[in-house]
């Protein structure tokens, strides 16, 4: 169920091992949020523009599918810079930082974005002991604990917020953070921690990968891969119930058992079809909260366009925050996606803002946008051409507690043979861990079929 990248990517391993299946998607396009745009020479992304480079699952899915091998490419990291709207000014944030925590000391120390009182914090927190908490925090406290307001308002809010859409003061630590958690738990402080993790080998390369022709490539490369073993139907899955031979599937006029049943959608729409199925793993699912997104590219003659875009872009915190959480410079990160003689910005807004403006006309939304890019980059000409995709309750929340939620839904799956659930809801919000997800539910379903026949 769902016709996204997890699904995609389920079908695709499944019929690796020679089992075929049937893919349900509601829309009449497989891909879900990821999708490219060709628009006058430029692609422009309506979801996710790239993928972290460091989680492997995506690159060497791309190895193996020979009509992306040669296509992945690496963001322009030379050029790589994140600004901070601080007092309305783009301030840029300082190099070599991991999230939140100071990198070398002499950007951090020389950067206009910290106070004096925040720079002292940051020598103190060298002196933190190890540290294991009983139980699951936010993330706000965690950067309070170790920095200060100015870190968590300036640095770790924004960050968080371009990815999640949503609340340091809900997220989880553990969840969201576990790379740091560890490090408290280990070294105490985190400062000591990245610098004693920073002399491990490293993979190197850019942070970001994507593909040539955008990310859609990956999508379309998939749904390529298995149309000799799949079959898609679009239709809406109303009803998911057990039966003797496994689990019943109706969509519409569409009627099937199967023995195995993959969800690769929201949790809040696994919820739903398993309501009746199974009650006490949907009261689990409903309990993990969604944000939205509202996505608005605008495309400028390059000529007339008086901003350097010397950086991959801004980040607004919650406290300088109108409506946009920050903006992507498609032209600096993704030089190839935009021809030389036009500038590409793509703005987010995420969370309450969006869910306010979910319903609003898209000609008022251009107009708040543009406002937006006047306001922060002094942006004056009209863009030529521009597009907006609305994405509702697509953005899972790992609030506190989120670990313990999954390890509770993960129980209840296993207790319901043929059952699995993959998608961003549960383990990483990213694309490799969508993917990552979809191979380790394509491996168990295999050894399950594998034993049925002995």
């Amino acid at each position: 169920m769902g016709g996204g990248v997890s699904g995609l990517a389920a079908a695709y391993y499944l019929g690796r091992q020679g089992i075929s299946c049937t893919i349900f998607e509601k829309e009449n396009r497989l891909g879900g949020l990821i999708k490219t745009d060709l628009v006058q020479g430029c692609r422009l992304e309506a979801g996710p523009d790239s993928f972290i480079a460091a989680k492997p699952a995506v690159t060497e899915l791309a190895l193996e599918l020979d009509a992306l091998a040669k296509d992945v490419i690496e963001s322009n990291d030379e050029a790589r810079r994140v600004f901070i709207v601080r007092n309305g000014q783009l301030v840029p944030m300082p190099r070599g930082m991991p999230m939140m925590v100071p990198g070398p000391w002499r950007p951090a120390l020389r950067s206009s974005l910290l106070s004096a009182p925040t720079k002292l914090r940051l020598f103190a927190e060298q002196l933190s002991l190890p540290r294991k908490r009983a139980q699951d925090i936010s993330v706000g406290q965690f950067v309070r604990d170790h920095f200060g307001n100015e870190v968590l308002d300036y640095i770790a809010e924004p960050l968080l917020c371009g990815v999640y859409g949503g609340s340091s003061e809900h997220l989880s630590a553990a969840s969201v953070l576990p790379r740091f958690v560890g490090y408290e738990q280990k070294y105490g402080s985190l400062i000591r921690g990245v610098r004693a993790e920073a002399g491990k080998p490293s993979t190197g390369g850019a942070l970001f990968r994507s593909f040539r022709d955008g990310m859609q490539q990956l999508t379309d490369a998939l749904e390529l891969a298995i149309h000799t073993h799949s079959r898609v139907i679009h239709a809406e899955v109303t009803e998911i119930a057990r039966s003797d031979k496994g689990w019943r599937i109706e969509a519409g006029a569409h009627s099937l058992v199967a023995s195995h049943v993959v969800l690769a959608c929201p949790a809040h729409m696994c919820a739903k079809l398993l309501r009746n199925a199974a009650p006490e793993l949907m009261a689990h699912l409903v309990e993990i909260p969604y944000s939205s997104a509202i996505l608005v590219t605008l495309v400028f003659d390059r000529r007339q366009f008086n901003h350097p875009l010397d950086g991959f872009g801004f980040l607004v915190p919650e406290k300088e925050r109108r409506t946009l959480a920050a903006a992507t410079w498609i032209s600096t990160k993704f030089p190839t996606r935009v021809p030389p003689n036009l500038a590409a910005l793509r703005a987010f807004i995420v969370g309450v803002e969006a869910q306010e403006l979910m319903a609003e006309p898209e000609g008022s939304l251009l107009e708040t946008v543009k406002e937006e890019f006047r306001r922060i980059m002094a942006v004056q000409v009209a863009p030529l051409f521009s597009s907006i995709y609305k994405w509702p309750k697509s953005m899972p929340q790992y609030v506190v507690g989120h670990a313990g939620r999954v390890r509770k839904i993960r129980e209840q799956v296993a207790r319901l043979p043929g059952l699995e659930l993959i998608g961003n809801a549960y383990e990483g919000v990213g694309i490799p861990d969508c993917v990552r997800l979809a191979k380790e539910a394509a491996g168990r379903i295999l050894a399950a079929t594998r034993n049925s026949l002995c």
